[in-house]
């Protein structure tokens, strides 16, 4: 709750209640009233004076809301496919550790980098199975899309994938739609994966409910300031092979959400609506970022 309290409410909150308190310890002398307040007196200015000059150290507030709102309809837009406002009954209550998930990751054709990924296309996805706490390592997904259009050079420098490989692959509807039938109602673990379920939502919606080990972080390590996968997996000390094929890093993503797991619970997200508040919260600390 104190969350959504504004710093100068908490400021004035915190000055009424210390005033109250200097109060009560004059109160229990017992003294007439004229006395009481006659010493209450200097103790009450002391601390307005106090609070006065704290209050000035404040930022001053942006004036409207013009500069916050496009920071905010930015976020909105870049995590809308993870759904976070929406609310799964049957698990928000159930312990993290009892779920299933399937952390999936995808390579593309690249783009202009835009937030509508206009002009990029799957080439391939990858993911891996958690069960009981444990990735299932024998019971990987890996499939290359043909993506009907050419790779970049620029992504093909990135994750290796060239044309020829992906020449005779099926496309995108039917790899996706074998994607979703391995995954089954599993919980989806990504890292930043709100840009891998938008290319897939532009195919088929996706409905299973969606973590992002990206916006765990973030929740889990308030303080920390680089959250990309490789950083996570040197703070683990995970050793890292073969990175951007999608199924390296959906392995290494679930290696990282397995040791996040732990780091959870210290902060109090043990049940998975728990997790999934922690995500809504991280995406509204990167609106207020304006990132």
């Amino acid at each position: 709750m104190l969350r959504r309290i504004s710093l100068p409410t908490l400021f004035m909150l915190a000055a009424i209640i210390t005033m109250v308190l200097a109060a009560g310890g004059v109160w229990q002398f017992a003294r007439p009233v004229d006395e009481m307040l006659r010493a209450l007196a200097p103790t009450w200015i002391g601390i307005a004076a106090v609070f006065w000059v704290l209050w000035r150290q404040l930022p001053p507030a942006e004036n409207g809301s013009a500069a916050v709102q496009p920071a905010t309809r930015r976020a909105a837009s870049a995590f809308e496919p993870l759904r976070l406002e929406a609310r799964y009954t049957d698990i928000s209550r159930l312990p993290l550790t009892s779920l299933d998930y399937v952390v999936v990751d995808t390579e593309t054709t690249g783009s202009d980098g835009n937030i509508d990924r206009d002009g990029d296309a799957i080439i391939q996805i990858g993911a891996v199975r958690i069960t009981g706490g444990k990735i299932t390592e024998d019971d990987a997904f890996s499939r290359l899309v043909n993506p009907g259009r050419a790779i970049s050079a620029g992504a093909g420098r990135f994750h290796g994938i060239t044309d020829d490989m992906v020449s005779d692959a099926p496309a995108i509807e039917t790899v996706l739609a074998e994607f979703l039938d391995y995954a089954g109602n599993a919980v989806l673990v990504g890292h930043n994966v709100a840009i891998d379920l938008a290319l897939m939502n532009a195919v088929e919606r996706i409905d299973n409910p969606v973590l992002d080990t990206m916006l765990l972080s973030i929740g889990a390590f308030d303080s920390r300031r680089d959250h990309t996968l490789d950083a996570l997996a040197y703070h683990f000390n995970e050793p890292v092979r073969d990175r951007h094929p999608a199924p390296a890093d959906a392995a290494l993503a679930a290696r990282i959400f397995l040791r996040l797991l732990p780091e959870l619970d210290r902060v109090g997200a043990r049940h998975f609506g728990d997790a999934q508040d922690l995500c809504a919260h991280s995406a509204e600390k990167i609106s207020d970022l304006g990132l």
